[in-house]
């Protein structure tokens, strides 16, 4: 299944004092060895919030979380901008 392109609008307002609070938040709820890849790619993309590089390194991380993705939102609502536009565009 393949993703739909990231919404660069939402992308463009994020900045790294907004990174900073999302791993904090996760670090602090969830487990980091559930999650180490998400916790990796923002790290990164702290350094360089509009790199559209590393954008894309967070929603594939965030994507692979599987059953954990509802916890991450939960504890750092922010990642819903590094999910497709419309979550049900392959139903």
């Amino acid at each position: 299944m393949s993703r739909k392109p990231l919404n660069n609008e939402k992308l463009q307002s994020i900045q790294a004092e907004d990174i900073d609070t999302v791993l904090q938040m996760l670090k602090t709820y969830l487990k980091e060895q559930d999650i180490k890849p998400l916790l990796a790619s923002l790290e990164t993309l702290r350094t360089d919030p509009q790199n559209a590089a590393h954008q894309e390194q967070v929603a594939n991380a965030f994507h692979e979380l599987g059953p954990f993705q509802g916890a991450a939102l939960t504890y750092a609502p922010l990642l819903h901008i590094f999910s497709s536009d419309d979550p049900f565009a392959d139903l």
